[in-house]
């Protein structure tokens, strides 16, 4: 399907508008149609500085919207579910299965190396790999493709335009709180 994407072609803080290809979901994959986004500091350091991704991408990982479609595998969230979504992990690794998901042992890959864990990319334009998944979402774009991990589903009452920061910023502050101070 065609979507429109802010895509980061060089170390700049210039993003350009595009029209570009996004795949369907595959099985166990979620299709978000995104109407917010926070902008974090990771995503200004990696336009910046170009450091652990590759080019071009499309960024953002504090997205929320509304699931419009779902893979047969997935089980957690239904269309026109409302949802956050957040960082991907594997679910598998020690950390994860010990609750601890932010120090999963494939945090890196999954978060920023740009493809899904076969190497593929949800998203292109004309033949030419725009590399997606950026914390499991790329949600600077009118849609996403999100993991059933990643997608937490929230109430219909609640204001999506400004929950997107729930995705990060938030909850690396209540993270911070929590478990570093103890309160």
């Amino acid at each position: 399907m065609n979507i429109q994407a802010a895509v980061s072609r060089g170390k700049s803080l210039e993003l350009s508008l595009e029209t570009v290809q996004l795949e369907e979901p595959r099985e166990d994959e979620i299709l978000v149609r995104v109407l917010a986004s926070g902008i974090c500091h990771t995503d200004l350091k990696v336009c910046l500085e170009g450091i652990r991704v590759p080019r071009p991408v499309v960024l953002g990982h504090e997205g929320s919207g509304i699931v419009e479609r779902t893979g047969a595998k997935v089980t957690k969230v239904a269309p026109g579910d409302h949802v956050v979504m957040t960082f991907d992990y594997c679910g598998t690794c020690p950390s994860c299965l010990e609750g601890a998901v932010t120090y999963c042992y494939a945090a890196h890959p999954r978060n920023f190396g740009g493809t899904r864990t076969d190497g593929s990319s949800p998203i292109s334009r004309e033949g030419e790999t725009i590399y997606g998944n950026f914390f499991g979402q790329s949600s600077f774009a009118s849609f996403a493709i999100c993991h059933e991990r990643n997608a937490v589903k929230v109430r219909k009452d609640l204001p999506l335009e400004l929950l997107g920061p729930l995705g990060c910023g938030i909850q690396t502050g209540a993270g911070a709180v929590i478990n570093s101070l103890k309160v």
